[in-house]
């Protein structure tokens, strides 16, 4: 099977980390199966201009970019959709852009959601960045990094919030070490593999957060408000994960893991991911399924 050459668009606002040390695992390292190179979206564009690639590979944007075909031979247009579930207007947009694909593709939203835009969709799910998710020596008890954004309205933002306030007094009372707040990609990713357990709280019921993935990559125990079971992750609630809908569960959670239910827990995420969730595993995936539906 030959390498494609695939144009990868994404979301310019990502900045130089996303570009050449991406928090996501599609796209991060190099594989055998594709030959890539970084666009960032924009306006409206032709497709004439991308025939030197084998196709053309859009990351979820929700009006950034859309495309007029010059030729029916010109390289065909795949989607990949993350951020459908975090409202109504997040699905629309993303549906409505998703009728300029052939193919499109699904981290974690149901498919049957997407069907109607008369495109094929398959399952793609999360993967991992495993070179810089990773195991570290473990010297914290407890990491939350989810971002609230309850001053610009995000959904879950106060409840982020409330939670972050919650494990700083806990942590005190409690004398667990604890990080939180909002960090960069370097020092996001070493308290992840520095710490036992990551809390975690979805922004929506819908929603399967990457931080599950980025937390069993690197050892650590999942505790995590609910979340949805996804066709492809593979994530077993009481082997793989542990959730909580209350302040009160979350303690007997914590409690549990740190007196030393978190290493089981822990290794056996890290065994799924390690075998399932890699990018190196999903590239090949994402091969199969381009040849299956394009015939690349």
């Amino acid at each position: 099977m030959k390498s494609l050459k695939v144009a990868l668009v994404y979301k310019s606002r990502s900045g130089i980390i996303e570009r050449d040390r991406r928090a996501i695992g599609w796209w991060s390292y190099p594989v055998p199966e594709f030959e890539w190179e970084f666009i960032p979206a924009r306006g409206l564009v032709e497709t004439r201009e991308y025939r030197a690639y084998d196709l053309i590979f859009h990351e979820d944007t929700a009006s950034a970019g859309s495309y007029m075909r010059s030729k029916a031979s010109d390289p065909p247009i795949v989607y990949l959709d993350i951020d459908s579930t975090l409202s109504e207007q997040h699905y629309q947009d993303r549906m409505q852009f998703a009728r300029q694909a052939e193919l499109v593709l699904i981290d974690h939203d149901r498919l049957e959601r997407f069907r109607a835009c008369g495109k094929s969709v398959r399952r793609l799910n999360y993967c991992v960045n495993d070179h810089i998710f990773k195991p570290q020596e473990k010297t914290l008890d407890v990491v939350y990094h989810c971002s609230a954004g309850e001053s610009r309205g995000l959904p879950g933002g106060r409840k982020r919030n409330e939670l972050r306030a919650f494990l700083g007094n806990y942590a005190k009372i409690a004398y667990l070490s604890l990080r939180t707040g909002a960090v960069g990609l370097e020092e996001y990713a070493a308290n992840m593999g520095s710490t036992k357990v990551v809390v975690n709280w979805p922004r929506t019921a819908l929603n399967r957060p990457h931080r599950i993935f980025d937390a069993l990559a690197c050892r650590a125990a999942m505790l995590t408000g609910p979340i949805p079971t996804v066709d492809g992750d593979d994530l077993i609630f009481g082997k793989h994960y542990l959730n909580f809908d209350s302040t009160e569960e979350l303690v007997i959670g914590l409690k549990m893991l740190l007196d030393g239910a978190w290493e089981g827990c822990a290794d056996a995420g890290y065994e799924l991911v390690m075998k399932r969730h890699t990018w190196s595993a999903r590239a090949q995936e994402l091969r199969l399924i381009l040849r299956e539906e394009l015939g690349l």
